[in-house]
């Protein structure tokens, strides 16, 4: 696409944007993130969660004798890799 065309493209969508009814400044436009979260205490809440299933998990593993075994051979058959994945269900 050469340059002409991307311009009109570009003028296209603002032409459009306009007659919506909403014109933003381009500020505003990059500086307003989408909100993933309904509050900053959902956020929190969240993100402790899922830290805390991660760190259960990793306890898990780190402590899984069958884990330890297989990292410590040199070389896995298909058996083993089978093991491994059952461990990180």
């Amino acid at each position: 696409m050469n340059n002409m065309n991307k311009s009109k493209m570009l003028n296209a969508y603002k032409s459009v944007n306009n007659l919506k009814g909403n014109p933003q400044p381009e500020e505003e436009k990059e500086t307003k993130a989408p909100k993933i979260y309904r509050s900053e205490y959902d956020e929190k809440l969240i993100k402790e969660y899922h830290f805390a299933k991660f760190q259960k998990n990793l306890d898990l593993l780190q402590n899984n004798q069958e884990v330890i075994a297989l990292l410590k051979k040199e070389e896995w058959d298909e058996e083993d890799i089978k093991t491994l994945l059952a461990s990180f269900r």
